[in-house]
């Protein structure tokens, strides 16, 4: 093993010394091959603290401990290594069949600062999780879609999404931190919600889990605390806000759904998304029909059909990723 790579591992283990970040801040401006390396390779073992160690892994203080590692006396040096944290500032890591990163870069001039549309796309069967420049952290669902700038201006941070995210926002009182999501913005400061807005649902679901977000739609303003949940009819255009347990909307973040007493028909189009198949069904057969029960990412379709038949008796049968399902 070469010293780098000895290095890259205490990195990624924040076990480095003063003079091995050094070395490590020397190697980085090398090429943009070794960035990407690195961070990378910190990426997943990030990422594998958060699923085996949940309770001691602070990814709150993840950017900061970026910055304050990769730091070096040098002016020149510093210019560099700022560049370099904006590169890695947004992080986009896939969870599913294996492991994947992808970097948006926030790299830019000093003298021309452009702010350039990102679109991060999220296709059926993966989970993905982004690290915006400001610290906020936003969990993306299963064929979900969420644009960004790359610079956020200096008094606004705006997003737009298609399907399903979470946001913790970072705070940021100067800035508020705005969802656009077909025609209802939502406004916040810093906090944790869950929005679901997929094309094919007629409604716009918002659940808070903490902080005080608002509700903008057409002219209407809505206000939303901890436990509370919007959803607005796109058709009707009526909002409606409800008390609910937000654990079971945003669990999906966790590997599993947790339905209670959902529409069955929803649920087969959660399930489309979630494992990436096609479910052949008549609508008309399943119409008001109604489950409960918890779904389990690593668990395969079968978990699901088997649950299914204890609530609701069905046949099925499976060609491929084509599931045909009708009532017993």
């Amino acid at each position: 093993m070469s010293d780098i790579d000895s290095i890259i591992n205490k990195y990624v283990k924040g076990t480095t010394t003063e003079a091995e970040n050094n070395i490590l801040a020397e190697w980085l401006h090398e090429s943009p091959e070794n960035k990407n390396r690195l961070f990378s390779e910190k990426d997943i073992w990030d990422t594998y603290a958060y699923q085996f160690d949940r309770k001691r892994y602070n990814i709150d203080s993840e950017l900061q401990v970026l910055r304050s590692k990769l730091t070096v006396k040098n002016t020149s040096k510093d210019t560099v290594l700022n560049q370099i944290i904006r590169v890695a500032a947004v992080i986009l890591i896939t969870f599913g069949l294996g492991w994947s990163t992808r970097y948006i870069d926030f790299n830019r001039s000093s003298t021309v600062q452009e702010a350039t549309i990102q679109e991060i796309v999220v296709p059926k069967g993966q989970v993905s999780q982004l690290f915006l420049a400001d610290g906020t952290r936003v969990w993306i669902n299963s064929e979900s879609k969420l644009k960004v700038l790359s610079v956020f201006a200096s008094n606004e941070r705006n997003v737009q999404l298609s399907g399903e995210a979470f946001f913790e926002v970072a705070k940021d009182p100067k800035r508020p931190f705005r969802v656009e999501v077909n025609g209802q913005k939502i406004e916040v400061l810093g906090t944790s919600f869950n929005v679901r807005a997929y094309p094919n649902h007629n409604e716009i679901q918002t659940t808070l889990t903490a902080g005080k977000i608002q509700l903008f739609t057409g002219d209407q303003r809505s206000i939303l605390n901890p436990g509370e949940q919007s959803i607005f009819n796109l058709e009707t255009k009526q909002l409606s806000i409800n008390q609910v347990d937000p654990a079971n909307y945003t669990s999906w973040k966790e590997g599993r759904f947790e339905f209670q007493n959902e529409n069955l028909v929803d649920v087969f189009k959660v399930i489309e998304r979630w494992y990436d198949v096609e479910i052949q069904y008549k609508e008309s057969d399943f119409k008001g029909m109604r489950f409960s029960g918890v779904i389990k990412r690593n668990k395969d379709i079968n978990h699901f059909l088997n649950l299914l038949n204890h609530s609701v008796p069905v046949t099925y049968s499976i060609d491929l990723d084509k599931i045909t399902i009708a009532p017993k």
